[in-house]
């Protein structure tokens, strides 16, 4: 009996310390998965949707001033991020999508753009306007190389995009009301452009600049436009 009683003493004190080192051990190894998990989370999202907002101007000796504060960037953008490194402080995506832009230019003087025999130009509205702008809507598809630093939490993406202008037309508030003229004004259909974006979670700032020059190269004003901002 004392020996019977003393081998399951023996047996439930193996148990006790067998089950306690193996509760050890998975605790163990869930904290090791847990860090490598962290470690390993990627910073970019699968997709994601950004509104884009701010100011536009343009490089141009041959264009008018604009009134910088009311010319205004807006442009809606899906984009879709093909994760290519998971690492333990940089993660790197490539954004892919597409997006509508919206480029209103503000004219300062009391002028609209007009097409003429060598193309299109600003000239002497003949009336007294409080408003005139120039509205380019654009469809455009960006690419950019994003990188996660995971330390910091900070993102950074270089790339480019290109697209076709979609819409455009003068806008008007005056004396004899408001107008609104679309025409292609011998814009250029087609552009492309470098863009640069820094933030954190979905805040950044950002920036584009156009090579394509706006207007066709026959046309006797022309320049390159210029947008930053603030994506949300």
């Amino acid at each position: 009996m004392k020996t019977l009683v003393k081998t399951i003493a023996a047996l439930a004190l193996a148990i006790t310390v067998n089950f306690g080192a193996a509760a050890q051990d998975e605790d163990h190894e869930n904290n090791d998965y847990t860090h490598v998990s962290s470690k390993r989370h990627n910073m970019f999202s699968r997709k994601d949707f950004g509104l884009y907002l701010g100011l536009n101007n343009y490089e141009s000796k041959t264009l008018p001033e604009l009134d910088n504060i009311n010319s205004r960037y807006v442009a809606l953008n899906w984009r879709k991020n093909h994760r290519l490194i998971t690492g333990n402080n940089v993660d790197v995506a490539l954004g892919t999508g597409f997006e509508f832009a919206w480029n209103n230019f503000m004219l300062k003087d009391n002028i609209v753009l007009k097409n003429q025999p060598n193309g299109a130009t600003f000239i002497d509205a003949k009336e007294s306007l409080s408003k005139s702008k120039l509205v380019v809507t654009n469809f455009n598809i960006p690419l950019m190389l994003q990188f996660g630093f995971k330390e910091s939490r900070w993102k950074l993406g270089l790339g480019a995009y290109g697209g076709a202008r979609i819409d455009s037309y003068m806008k008007t508030v005056g004396e004899n009301g408001k107008k609104r003229t679309h025409g292609a004004y011998n814009l250029n259909k087609f552009h492309y452009g470098l863009a640069a974006e820094l933030g954190r979670n979905n805040f950044a700032f950002f920036a584009r600049y156009e090579k394509t020059p706006m207007f066709q190269d026959n046309n006797p004003i022309n320049g390159n436009s210029i947008s930053f901002g603030i994506r949300l």
